[in-house]
């Protein structure tokens, strides 16, 4: 470490100067800061301008007994499982007329009813709703309670006997591992934030291993690199790159998070004194201090992954190349997004486990079981044993990478060429 500083200082600090004080790095900034305040306000903004919407469902039968005891049931119904959503269930006697108003938009559905010969009940649903509909799938449901509740009174069953039929069980679970996670509790909270998490990783590495890689071309064919490789050691040139372009990307990054964070505060302030209730964010269920060992694997992470972009990186001639040239990262950076989402559904897997100790999936895949599972103390420290090894390892081959990539022009891209670079002796 000795050998890198101070010219590694000395070029980090130009890069993250270079990078934060233009034009363009602060109004960027502060447009990706607006809008990570904005989206969690959106559901709010949304429910104002829309106001307090109401599903409309019109109910005819043929029996007037049927049709009073349809909307009666179904209203009990739907208001005790709508989870906030406004109904009006009502009668109608002329199902021509209703069925015209469903046709217009006044009404969001006509459920005719009736009573089959062998006594079973038949639902029919007119509405221009699609099948994906939430409140089609809630009238759905209700249907089949009123429909079981109907089988019942036939067979001589009173449903409301002993508290009720459809009454909830209840039912516990008790888990092996005391320390896991409540999944009544917290697991929709927990699995919304390691969704945000793995997101937020994929977009750090995409966007700003991206920069790093293009900083080290666009000063290569400008030859600016022809000066600095007889200044400095392509290791300590190769360690301010990512250091100082990477922290200039951190620190956007680290704006706009901040502003998310204050976005979805701010979320249930708003729907409460606008709207009257406290709106959906549900985070602060969440044990927030998997955010510090969930900072310092997402740093190491973003150094292995920009270290090995900025030595792929010293490979392209132009900018037009850099794509090619960091193909490889690209897709190891897919492969451990796709594997946190898989992941994110089965979260005990011993391939999930197996996967959060390698240091390139390590990013991803950690905050699945930080928030849905449980990590044994040993596994923190061998997945920070290797993010480091790793490290030093990335750092070795990419400066190998460097400092034969930023004198060669006009060569083409390809892995021969890159094995060549790590292979040679200097």
């Amino acid at each position: 470490m000795s050998g890198l500083f101070p010219n590694a200082w000395t070029v980090a600090r130009r890069e993250y100067r270079q990078r934060v004080q233009t034009r363009t790095f602060l109004i960027v900034t502060a447009v990706l800061a607006l809008v990570g305040v904005g989206i969690p306000l959106l559901p709010v903004a949304v429910r104002l301008i829309a106001g307090d919407e109401t599903t409309a469902v019109a109910i005819h039968s043929t029996d007037p007994v049927v049709q009073s005891q349809t909307v009666v049931a179904l209203g009990a119904i739907l208001h005790g499982d709508s989870d906030g959503t406004r109904w009006e269930i009502t009668a109608v006697g002329d199902a021509a007329a209703a069925d015209v108003r469903v046709r217009d938009g006044d009404l969001d559905g006509l459920l005719t009813v009736s009573r089959a010969g062998d006594g079973e009940l038949a639902f029919d649903m007119l509405t221009e709703a699609g099948p994906s509909s939430q409140w089609l799938f809630a009238v759905r449901q209700a249907t089949t309670q009123l429909s079981i509740g109907d089988r019942l009174v036939r067979a001589g069953i009173d449903p409301t006997a002993a508290g009720g039929i459809f009454a909830p069980t209840p039912f516990e679970v008790t888990p092996v591992d005391p320390d896991a996670k409540s999944p009544e509790e917290t697991y929709g909270a927990a699995y919304m934030m390691a969704m945000i998490m793995v997101v937020l990783t994929f977009m750090a590495v995409l966007t700003y291993g991206q920069w790093v890689a293009g900083s080290v071309a666009e000063e290569k064919s400008s030859r600016v690199m022809e000066l600095l490789i007889t200044a400095a050691t392509p290791r300590q040139l190769l360690s301010g790159k990512v250091l100082g372009t990477g922290a200039a990307g951190l620190t956007q990054y680290a704006v706009v998070v901040a502003a998310a964070a204050g976005g979805f505060a701010l979320e249930g302030l708003v729907a409460e004194r606008v709207l009257g209730d406290g709106g959906s964010a549900s985070l602060e269920s969440v044990n927030l201090w998997v955010l510090a060992p969930f900072g310092v694997f997402f740093v190491g992470g973003f150094l292995l992954y920009a270290t090995l972009y900025a030595g792929l990186g010293s490979m392209a001639s132009r900018q037009e190349d850099v794509q090619m040239a960091t193909g490889p990262m690209l897709m190891v950076g897919m492969v451990g997004y796709f594997a946190a989402f898989i992941g994110l559904n089965t979260p005990e897997a011993q391939w999930v486990q197996v996967a959060s100790l390698i240091p390139f999936f390590s990013p991803y895949v950690l905050p699945i079981r930080m928030l849905l599972a449980s990590i044994e103390p040993w596994e923190w420290l061998v997945a920070g044993g290797l993010m480091v090894a790793f490290l030093f390892g990335a750092l070795w081959v990419a400066a190998r990478i460097y400092s034969a990539g930023v004198l060669l022009y006009g060569q083409r891209v390809n892995f021969r060429a890159m094995w060549r670079a790590v292979r040679v002796n200097r």
